[in-house]
């Protein structure tokens, strides 16, 4: 299973920044091609934060996110 991490930062205290799992069900190259677009999705629906950065990785793998 992949694992799509975004990681968000408060636009109000951009020091305060969280991974934030997404939901994704695909193969890693589909995540590599399609993860912006979820962030991108997912960042439209919580206005407050901003995207640093998004991560694909193995599920349960350490350093995936």
């Amino acid at each position: 299973m992949i694992a799509l991490t975004l990681i968000v930062c408060l636009h109000a205290s951009p020091a305060q920044c969280r991974p934030e799992p997404v939901s994704f069900d695909g193969s890693l190259m589909s995540c590599a091609l399609f993860g912006q677009s979820l962030a991108a999705d997912w960042i439209s629906k919580h206005p407050k934060w901003r995207l640093r950065k998004f991560t694909c990785g193995i599920a349960g793998r350490q350093g995936s996110a």
